[in-house]
């Protein structure tokens, strides 16, 4: 009889707390936003934002060349003589650190290295993360600005921080990625 009575009751209670349900309906429509189906439109808000970014962005200017000196003071010898080479040879030369200047105003993007990039694809990280463009994650060249060492960018994979990222969707929680693997994405985030 107790028996009876007790899974009567077990059975009652099962149907009273699914009934009720363990969280609020504030709770569980936050959950649906993030994760269920509210994060497919904000996927996709986030992509057109993105793209729209992309398309509204100013063209950049290309590099302008310094102009090459006119001529020689009438005292050289380049100009006494005639002399073509020299005068060349000095336009090159006032026109070389020039040169040497519009590529360190482009910004650097290194590839990513071959074992980076199959341990970035065997986890899924470029669904949200680029190496240098912000998709739904920021951009792991905006990660290596924060200076997080290998073991923070462990612990923020495995149990992430909205609150580093605002204005970003908080990530979910990879704590199926191994620490070694992470600590290998870690080093070249930090190369950025």
């Amino acid at each position: 009889m107790t028996l009876k009575q007790s899974t009567s009751r077990a059975l009652i209670v099962l149907a009273v707390s699914f009934c009720i349900g363990c969280s609020s309906k504030e709770d569980r429509d936050k959950y649906d936003h993030y994760y269920g189906s509210g994060s497919k439109s904000r996927e996709e808000t986030a992509l057109v934002k993105l793209q729209n970014d992309r398309k509204n962005q100013p063209e950049r200017p290309a590099p302008v060349a310094a102009p090459a000196p006119a001529a020689t003071s009438p005292d050289s010898g380049a100009a006494k003589t005639g002399d073509s080479a020299a005068v060349a040879a000095t336009a090159t030369a006032a026109a070389t650190p020039t040169s040497a200047a519009a590529p360190a105003s482009a910004p650097k993007r290194k590839p990513v290295p071959a074992d980076v990039l199959a341990l970035l694809n065997k986890h899924a990280c470029f669904a949200c993360h680029q190496a240098y463009d912000k998709v739904i994650g920021p951009a792991y060249s905006e990660v290596a600005k924060k200076k997080y060492s290998p073991d923070e960018i462990v612990e923020l994979v495995h149990n992430p921080k909205p609150e580093h990222w605002p204005g970003y969707p908080p990530m979910a929680p990879m704590a199926h990625v191994p620490k070694a693997e992470i600590v290998v994405i870690a080093s070249w985030i930090n190369s950025l």
